[in-house]
Formats: structure tokens, C-alpha cells, sequence
């Protein structure tokens, strides 16, 4: 008989709602986590007595019986971390050259706002709002849709819209709606929210989170680690056992049952495997090639991933507030086309200037959070970045990749610095605290291929049935959770373990487990 009943692999959202998804219904659970702490994204770290978030700025659809408030309620966490809302009025200030614009809370509200600001434009504003509720309408729809060719035909049938939009990119759907090159822009604007350009991203996945934070924004009262914690307390109390510094180095399995091997030796039996590794560690590497379907093994081998980032986490003295700095994020861009920022994103070009970032401070927005000592504060400014400007340093270890990727690293910190300064004059002379990341930390600290933000690129390829959307692996008893299989982002990870949850509970059931 196997010792366990599940075996979840890492911690991040996805696989710590998986784990309490199938230790609260009774099934004996094991969570392994390659790093020494639990959490992935969600995991803060702390530098002489600030903490700051690698991963989590802020979350939506939180309201009474909204998407993420049922996901938490369903987990049995939604009690356990408070959440404080960002300002409505304007949460995302999305900064172009001699524009700005903000984004606020409401889908009404957000229309009648660009009518306002692009009056000649409203015809195609009516006309993007209306694509909106139609690919909202049909997303929804799809989560009842039943398995099979005549159920496909029949939802598309219901739906054209999704024929059309889960085959383009986002600049097309632009294109059809204006021409004006600054409300382009603005529609745009989130493009830093899920690492792609227009021009290369999913129309479904830029209408998705859109549409997700028109809901209003939180942040979670004590930062991530407040609802890491949520889960990490709720799996305790349900009896599931963790364990620390256990990296998984092989799946495998022999009369029905799976094996679960660590680099340090230890086999846990399981009945049923979650990962919440990318798709391309967990079937590419970690599961035998003997029971991975070689269709599966050729899917994952063509999956692309994300680009990476560069991030600058400062502490600092400076008096925010009196720069007007607010709890909301900002969005800056060099240009109004998004599509060449996003080509500039290399790393010949981020030592000179800087093309995109996305500046946040937990400290503006959740001021009682402990996030920085009295009086101080916290910034967090984020790049994208390609792996491929970092990758001849990858092999060697954390703290000895030499004097060029030092100075590679601190040249791209500082521009980020730099920039920032725009709108937080004399940053630089108040670094109380600076610590800089490429896309090479996302790849040590939380596994990240290639040290991809968002998992596998959300492009029109790779979203719906291009990723491993129903946390399916195509080896029965084995999930999927995580950012490799929905999408991206803290609402879809936790959606993901609890689907993977829910099925696999449903096929330990069938296997007459108890």
C-alpha cells in the first residue's frame, strides 16, 4: 500500500491549494519543496529589517462571491488574511511620454473614462467592451463545457467569438478597434502584467486579467507571507506533512502507484501525484520518459518560456507620500508603442536605459504591514528581461558568477534606480537598502525554466488547450498546478491546485480510496 495518498511537489500557489484542496478532503498528504522555505512567489525575504514580496503585488475579484474570495472560501482561508484595497480610483498608472493614464475599478467606469479622454474613439471603445463581455461570457462558459469533439462544435457554435480570439494576438484585436496610437497605449498598458507585447500576446489572456482587475485590486494585509502563512497554518491543521529542502529528482511508476524520489535519496510512494513544477520539469525531466505519452513529451519539449526579469528591492528613507507616491503601481513606458519597448527589453539596452518597469511600494499599501521600519519604506521596481543576455552565467553557483555578471547586474539595477527617480527624485541617495535580480535568481530560488515569470509565454499557441489548462498530465494519477497550467498570476495558480485537487480526490474516490 502507498504511504501516501498525494504527493504535491513545490509550494507555490498552485501547490499549496492543491495540497490543502486533498488534505481537507481527508487524503493523507505529503508536500515536498525544493528550497528551504515554502511558499515560491509567495515566500518574502528580509534585509535588515524590511521584507519584501518577490512575486505578489496585488490580487482581484475579492468581493463577496467573486472568483478569488470562492477559491479562498472553498480552501477554508478566506478568514485566515486580510486583504486592503487599493484606490479605485486609480490603482494602475500606466506612464507614456507626455501621457498618463489611470486605470480604476469598474468596467463602466474604466469605458466611460477612455470616452472621456478619446471622445473621437468611442465607437471603438463600445466596440472593445463589447468583445470583452463576449470572451468573459464564453470563458466562463467553457469551465461547464463538456469533453469531446460535438461538445467543442457546440461551444463554438454558441460562442464564435472564442474561434476568433484564441487565435490572434492582441495588436490585431487593437487594430480593429482604433487606430488612435495613445488609446492603443492605454489598452495596452497592463502589458507588463503578463510579460508580452500586443503584438505577441493572447487576446484571451490580456481580456482575462483586464477584466480581473477591473474587479478592483487588493493586497493582502502583511504582504504574501500573510497568505502563504494562511495556507501553510491551514495544511498543519489539516495533519499534511511538509517537507523542507526536498527537491524532487524522479517520478516513477510501477504497478499503479508512483514513486516519488528527492535528490538526497528519499522514496515516497504515493497514489497520486500533483506538481506544481512547470510542465516542462515535471513530464520533460522529473517523470520517466516510459510513462509519459510521446505525444505529451513532444507538446512539452515545444513549449516556450516567459521572459525573465530584473528587479531592483529597495529599503529606503525617503519620504514617498511627499513625492506623491501611492499604494498604486506604476507602469512606465518609453514610448507609446508597447511593441518597440518590448523589443528595446535587452540587456545591452537596460544598462543604458530603461523601456518598461513596474514600480510598487507594500509599504504605500499596506502601511501597517511591518514591510519597513518606522518612518522608512519599501520600493519594488521590476523589468522584463530575456534569459538569453544572462544564460552563459546560469551554470555556475549563486555567489561566484564573477565580476561581469556582478557588474551586468548592478548596471541594470541602477538604470531601474534611475528611472524610478522620475518620479521619486534623490531615490538614489537614499538606498538604505538595494538588493538587485535577474532572470537567473527566478531560476535558482523558485525553479522558474529559464527563468520565466509567467511560466510558459502566454501567447495565442500556448493559452487554452496549448498549456495544461484542465491540470491534466496525460499519466493517469498525475496533476498538474501552477502557472504552466491555467496562466500566470497568484488567482490562476490557486484556481489550478484546486482544480488538480478536486481531480485528483475524484480519481482516489474511484480508485476506492478512503
Amino acid at each position: 500500500m502507498a504511504g501516501y495518498d498525494v504527493v504535491v511537489i513545490g509550494s507555490g500557489a498552485g501547490g499549496l491549494s492543491a495540497a490543502l484542496k486533498v488534505a481537507r478532503s481527508g487524503y493523507k498528504t505529503l508536500l515536498l519543496e525544493a528550497m528551504s522555505c515554502f511558499g515560491g512567489y509567495l515566500n518574502p525575504f528580509h534585509r535588515r529589517g524590511y521584507t519584501f514580496d518577490a512575486g505578489l503585488h496585488y490580487v482581484a475579484t475579492l468581493a463577496e462571491g467573486e472568483s478569488f474570495w470562492r477559491l479562498l472560501e472553498e480552501l477554508g482561508v478566506r478568514k485566515a488574511v486580510e486583504f486592503v484595497e487599493l484606490d479605485p480610483d486609480g490603482f494602475d498608472r500606466f506612464v507614456f511620454p507626455d501621457y498618463e493614464f489611470a486605470l480604476c475599478k469598474g468596467k463602466e467606469r474604466f469605458r466611460e473614462r477612455l470616452i472621456q479622454a478619446f471622445p473621437r474613439e468611442e465607437r471603438g471603445i463600445n466596440r472593445f467592451f463589447e468583445i470583452l463581455r463576449q470572451v468573459i461570457e464564453a470563458t466562463t462558459a467553457s469551465r461547464s463545457m463538456g469533453d469531446g469533439p460535438f461538445a467543442m462544435l457546440g461551444f463554438l457554435l454558441k460562442h464564435p467569438v472564442m474561434l476568433k480570439c484564441s487565435r490572434i494576438p492582441y495588436q490585431k484585436l487593437l487594430d480593429e478597434v482604433t487606430s488612435d496610437r495613445r488609446l492603443q497605449a492605454v489598452l495596452a498598458g497592463q502589458s507588463g502584467t503578463y510579460g508580452l507585447p500586443p503584438a505577441r500576446a493572447s487576446v484571451l489572456i490580456v481580456l482575462m486579467a483586464l477584466n480581473y482587475y477591473l474587479s478592483g485590486a487588493y493586497y493582502p494585509k502583511g504582504g504574501s507571507g500573510a497568505l502563504r502563512d494562511a495556507f501553510l497554518n491551514a495544511l498543519r491543521t489539516q495533519g499534511a506533512e511538509m517537507k523542507l529542502s526536498a527537491r524532487v529528482s524522479r517520478i516513477t511508476k510501477e504497478r499503479g502507484d508512483f514513486l516519488v524520489v528527492t535528490e538526497s535519496g528519499e522514496q515516497y510512494p504515493a497514489r497520486v501525484v500533483i506538481s506544481n513544477a512547470d510542465p516542462a520539469i515535471t513530464l520533460g525531466k522529473l517523470a520517466d520518459a516510459q510513462i509519459v505519452p510521446t505525444k505529451i513529451r513532444e507538446r512539452v519539449g515545444r513549449l516556450r518560456p516567459s521572459m525573465g526579469a530584473c528587479c531592483a528591492f529597495i529599503g529606503t528613507d525617503l519620504d514617498l507620500p511627499a513625492h506623491s507616491m501611492t499604494s498604486a503601481n506604476i507602469q512606465h513606458y518609453e514610448n507609446l508603442d508597447v511593441n518597440r519597448v518590448f523589443e528595446a527589453l535587452n540587456a545591452a539596452t537596460l544598462q543604458e536605459r530603461m523601456p518598461f518597469c513596474f514600480i510598487s511600494s507594500a509599504s504605500l499599501k499596506d502601511p501597517q504591514g511591518g514591510h519597513a521600519p518606522e518612518g522608512r519604506h519599501t520600493v519594488e521596481i521590476v523589468t522584463c528581461a530575456r534569459y538569453e543576455d544572462f544564460q552563459k552565467w546560469a551554470s555556475l553557483p549563486v555567489t561566484k558568477r564573477g565580476e561581469e555578471y556582478d557588474t551586468l547586474k548592478k548596471k541594470i539595477g541602477r538604470q531601474l534606480v534611475t528611472t524610478a527617480e522620475r518620479y521619486l527624485p534623490g531615490l538614489s541617495q537614499h538606498l538604505d537598502v538595494v538588493e538587485f535580480s535577474t532572470p537567473l535568481s527566478n531560476e535558482h530560488w523558485v525553479s522558474a525554466v529559464r527563468g520565466g515569470m509567467y511560466g510558459p509565454e502566454q501567447t495565442p499557441d500556448q493559452m487554452g488547450k496549448g498549456r495544461f489548462s484542465a491540470c491534466t498530465s496525460g499519466v493517469d494519477g498525475l496533476f498538474l498546478a501552477g502557472a504552466g497550467a491555467i496562466a500566470a498570476g497568484v488567482n490562476a495558480c490557486v484556481a489550478s491546485g484546486l482544480i488538480a485537487g478536486r481531480k485528483a480526490a475524484g480519481y482516489l474516490l474511484e480508485r476506492g480510496t478512503t
